[in-house]
């Protein structure tokens, strides 16, 4: 792909280099959601808005607004908003629930709405949000967006259950665990691409190339995440950190690394890990050293260059210029996680 201001050889490391060309389609975004807290019954607005306004980075919406990309200047269409609402809405409600299962107290540094409002107000905000979007979709002419928005939501959905079904489970198969994030985060990667793509550019053929780049990156993103949760801090990632190994959840590293073990090993960690606060800076050491981190990175940049050879036939479409923005992005946030846990790959 020829070098471009959008293209991933600019290496835009900072979320600030990824929104700067769309700014004006995020504010139109955030007026739209803004907007949206009124259709809420009055005792439900405070909460919606305290959801709205906690939000993050808006990797989903980005990837609607970059998917659907004509060129600098062009203005977002109601269409594209509204679609980038609508995926906003479903993450939000998600991380809503995910929150209540992790009992996590922080998000984005504030507190989690389970622990503001409480679990029981919280479970019944992330049922609003997603019904609330679901209501959005419908407003389409035609039921293209609904539907693919209910599929992602119900994927989205038994990712998460069949997650929770796998905790504790040491055994989880490599392919059991790439389809739960295939399902869990992915999809939802997809299906804004699509969204975005299908909306601006229907007779392209582009629709299916950008929502593949996508889903490559939900893999890879959920990839880094999973490291992240063990090697990250709270003060850098502005949320509790640490869920996954305490409720249970074997991410990739784990997967890596577990099978490798005896069992007198297997148990003799496991227990190290619940007991002593040093266990993990000996883990990392540990994964270091047999090659299990310099595996993880392997997957998570395969996953990336997937994800860009999935542009190819695209490469003059200024949306697939924009795109790789997003990879370049995620790759510098691994980048980054590496040098501070003192990986040399």
């Amino acid at each position: 792909m020829a070098a471009t201001p959008g293209s991933s050889t600019a290496r835009p490391e900072g979320i600030g280099n990824i929104t700067a060309p769309i700014e004006p389609h995020l504010q139109a975004l955030e007026q739209f959601l803004l907007d949206e807290v009124s259709a809420f019954e009055p005792e439900v607005q405070e909460l919606v808005r305290y959801t709205f306004q906690h939000s993050g980075k808006k990797i989903r919406p980005i990837l609607v607004f970059y998917s659907g990309w004509k060129g600098e200047g062009e203005p977002a269409s109601t269409d594209l908003v509204r679609a980038a609402a609508i995926v906003e809405l479903v993450h939000l409600a998600t991380l809503v629930h995910d929150d209540i299962l992790d009992e996590a107290d922080l998000r984005h540094r504030t507190p989690t709405v389970a622990h503001q409002y409480g679990d029981h107000a919280a479970v019944l905000l992330g049922d609003a949000v997603f019904a609330h979007a679901l209501k959005l979709a419908a407003d389409y002419p035609n039921t293209f967006v609904c539907r693919e928005v209910a599929q992602a939501t119900r994927q989205v959905c038994s990712g998460e259950i069949a997650q929770t079904f796998a905790r504790g489970r040491a055994d989880l198969s490599l392919p059991a665990y790439y389809r739960m994030i295939d399902l869990k985060t992915a999809e939802l990667f997809r299906v804004s691409a699509l969204l975005g793509a299908t909306l601006s550019h229907p007779a392209s053929g582009f629709s299916q190339a950008a929502a593949e780049f996508a889903r490559r990156l939900g893999v890879a993103y959920q990839i880094f995440d999973d490291l992240a949760d063990l090697f990250s801090s709270e003060d850098k990632a502005g949320k509790t950190l640490g869920t996954d190994l305490a409720s249970g959840k074997f991410t990739l590293p784990f997967l890596l690394w577990l099978p490798e073990l005896s069992e007198e090993e297997r148990a003799a960690w496991m227990q190290r890990i619940q007991t002593d606060e040093q266990a993990l800076p000996a883990l990392r050491q540990a994964w270091h050293d047999n090659g299990v981190l310099r595996r993880v990175v392997e997957a998570f940049r395969q996953e990336l260059d997937r994800a860009d050879e999935a542009l190819e036939p695209y490469q003059e479409l200024p949306a697939a210029q924009m795109l790789p923005r997003l990879h370049a992005f995620v790759s510098a946030a691994m980048d980054r996680l590496l040098t501070t846990i003192g990986y040399e790959g």
